[in-house]
């Protein structure tokens, strides 16, 4: 597991074991991209759980609220 404090300073030096090799504005970009990759939503109830194998699979009959919906935050879930 990775821990750093960043000071705020875009230009600072990283100091890590194993050698970062960049400045900080490089890290702060990196763990970001990270960040935007390990998230994704989709509108609830578009996924479920297959008992047989324990995976995720798309729901067969799931149809795609509408805008006016999609606008709600509670429509939304973490997939």
């Amino acid at each position: 597991m990775f821990v750093k404090l960043l000071t705020g300073n875009l230009n600072a030096e990283i100091d890590t074991n194993p050698k970062f090799p960049g400045k900080e504005r490089h890290l702060l970009r990196a763990l970001l991209a990270r960040i935007h990759h390990n998230t994704e939503i989709i509108p609830k109830g578009m996924l479920e759980i297959d008992e047989e194998t324990q995976e995720q699979k798309y729901t067969e009959e799931f149809a795609i609220p509408g805008t006016d919906e999609l606008k709600s935050l509670e429509v939304w879930s973490h997939a």
